[in-house]
C-alpha cells in the first residue's frame, strides 16, 4: 500500500483546526502544520530554522506565528520571518477548503538513491 506524500492531500476537517490555532499533521517523512487565522487556512513546514521547534503550537498574532523557543515570528502567507527577515524562510504550501475538508498541496520530496548511490 502506497501513501500519498505530495500533491493535493487531504490533511484535516475545517472543525479539527480551531481559530486562531494550528494544527500538526505527518505526512511521510515531513510534519505540516495547518494554520487557521481571521477563518482562511494556511499550511507551512512545522519546523522552526533556527533550531527546529515545531511552530504548530505557537501563538497566532497579526498574521504571523511565533516559535515558542526563541520567539522568531513568521508570516503565515510566505512563511518568512518577520523579525529577522534575512533568516531562513519556512516553506509555505497551498491551501484547499472543499466543503468541509482542508487539502494541502506539497511538493515532492527529495528521492535518495538507494544500494549505496547505484540508484538499483
Amino acid at each position: 500500500m502506497s501513501v500519498q506524500t505530495s500533491g493535493m492531500i487531504r490533511l484535516a476537517s475545517i472543525d479539527d483546526i480551531p481559530e486562531g490555532q494550528g494544527r500538526e499533521f505527518r505526512v511521510g517523512d515531513r510534519f505540516v502544520a495547518i494554520f487557521r487565522h481571521q477563518g482562511q487556512f494556511y499550511a507551512m513546514e512545522d519546523v522552526c530554522p533556527h533550531a527546529g521547534a515545531p511552530l504548530n503550537n505557537g501563538p497566532i498574532y497579526s498574521g504571523t506565528v511565533t516559535c515558542l523557543w526563541h520567539g522568531w515570528r513568521f508570516n503565515l502567507h510566505d512563511g518568512i520571518c518577520a523579525n529577522l527577515p534575512k533568516a531562513p524562510a519556512v516553506p509555505t504550501y497551498p491551501v484547499t477548503v472543499r466543503g468541509y475538508d482542508v487539502y494541502v498541496t506539497l511538493p515532492p520530496t527529495e528521492t535518495r538513491e538507494k544500494n549505496n548511490g547505484t540508484g538499483a
